[in-house]
């Protein structure tokens, strides 16, 4: 890989980790501005919050009162959506449970990408919850899916496209060249002892 690729690499990298960082500190934060805490993965706000926040929360009268009808419409379409999500989440921990077992690939945590804590917020009413709950599942189930395929796609074809493409994985960062053949028959197997020893970090090499 070239030289200047590989320095810009190692400090998007370096950025990458500083962000990390300097977005847990403003988490932090946030805990204490808006006064709640998480105990066993279960947001708990303050009780005083918690009586100012629902205050503030839409009756459901109110709320479908003020929603357009195009949303009342559609509403159906996208909650339709579950039926597929749902499937390709069992198909997920299926392939995990075969396929990464077999190949002795580290399985990806489910619960570190699919968060429902949206909706438990005081001041949203069911409706509001329930929508983002549906938001959290299906964006959390896609990056959940993306993980577990790009620790596949590191094992089996860690080749890049030969044109660019957006929105790749970490891990994309590491792959052969194009069109170079010796590197990957020659280095495969260093990319694919990566990914059963260090998943996590097997991309940002």
């Amino acid at each position: 890989m070239d030289k200047h690729i590989s320095g810009l690499m190692a400090k998007l990298a370096q950025a990458e980790q500083e962000l990390e960082a300097a977005l847990a500190s403003e988490l932090q934060k946030k805990q204490q501005d808006f006064q709640y805490r998480i105990e066993k993965k279960k947001v708990l706000f303050e009780e005083h919050v918690r009586r100012v926040n629902k205050h503030v929360r839409q009756g459901i009268a109110a709320f479908l009162i003020s929603t357009p009808l195009t949303s009342l419409i559609v509403a159906p379409v996208i909650y339709s959506l579950y039926l597929p999500l749902g499937l390709l989440d069992l198909w997920i921990m299926l392939y995990q449970a075969v396929c990464f077992r077999a190949y002795g690939i580290p399985r990806v945590r489910r619960s570190d990408f699919i968060v429902l804590d949206r909706g438990g917020l005081p001041y949203l009413n069911f409706i509001e919850q329930f929508n983002c709950n549906y938001c959290g599942y299906a964006n959390g189930l896609v990056a959940y899916a993306r993980e577990v395929a790009s620790r596949t796609e590191q094992y089996f074809c860690p080749i890049k496209h030969a044109r660019k493409t957006l929105g790749t994985h970490d891990r994309y960062r590491s792959f052969f060249d194009f069109g170079d053949g010796e590197r990957y028959r020659n280095e495969l197997e260093r990319l694919r002892e990566e990914v059963r020893k260090n998943a996590k970090s097997a991309g940002k090499k």
